[in-house]
């Protein structure tokens, strides 16, 4: 169990961690579609999550030969899809979870790989901008580097312990670890983006704790 939840700070990862990032995948690309639709006059009826599901690995250079348009219409796509509203938004579950620690806990805050409107665009539609929020491009600095961890160490040094909640084995808990936290990996499922799979990774990289649902937080 977590002692001095009153002297605890919890750093919680965003995507695959609070919501799935496929299901901001799947915004984007029905945005994308309707956005060729209104603009282009092709209705793709799908084809782009079809091609996601597939693995295919670069989307909007399918969408650009299949309508016959110049590359460069790629990066308009690619634009686009990072700067959309995302239809995206917390589980039931992780409502109930960030209530309990924000009543519960000293602090919470948010660190999160990513581009700066991206993820404030997520956060602002899962109604999470009034947690504090650590964001790699807003810091040049991206995990498994430790810039951002020690400035949250700085910034609540009235806390004693330190938890990070996140799903990526590989490079997640590197610096937490490191930093003497305890870090906690939230095991996936299909959906999830990046695999947990353990094999090769250095057992010091490893986190402390694997937990079902971020509710185990609470057995740690």
């Amino acid at each position: 169990m977590i002692t001095e939840a009153k002297k605890t700070c919890i750093v919680l990862d965003l995507d695959d961690t609070l919501y799935k990032e496929y299901d901001y995948q799947t915004s984007g690309l029905k945005y994308i579609e309707k956005m060729i639709l209104r603009l282009y006059g092709q209705d793709l009826k799908g084809r782009l999550l079809e091609l996601r599901d597939q693995g295919v690995d670069d989307i909007f250079l399918e969408a650009v030969n299949f309508l016959h348009l110049p590359l460069s219409v790629k990066e308009s796509f690619l634009m686009m899809y990072r700067f959309h509203e995302p239809d995206i938004a917390l589980s039931i579950e992780t409502k109930t979870f960030l209530k309990a620690i924000l009543n519960d806990f000293k602090q919470v805050a948010i660190l999160t790989d990513g581009r700066s409107i991206t993820q404030r665009m997520k956060l602002k539609s899962l109604g999470l901008m009034d947690i504090p929020l650590f964001i790699s491009e807003e810091w040049n600095s991206r995990k498994p580097e430790s810039k951002r961890f020690n400035q949250i160490m700085q910034h609540y040094s009235a806390c004693s312990h330190f938890f990070y909640i996140a799903d990526n084995p590989s490079k997640d808990f590197v610096s937490p670890n490191a930093l003497k936290w305890t870090s906690v990996c939230l095991r996936g499922n299909q959906k999830n983006v990046y695999s947990q799979d353990l094999v090769g990774i250095n057992e010091k990289y490893l986190p402390d704790f694997f937990i079902n649902s971020l509710s185990d937080i609470y057995k740690c």
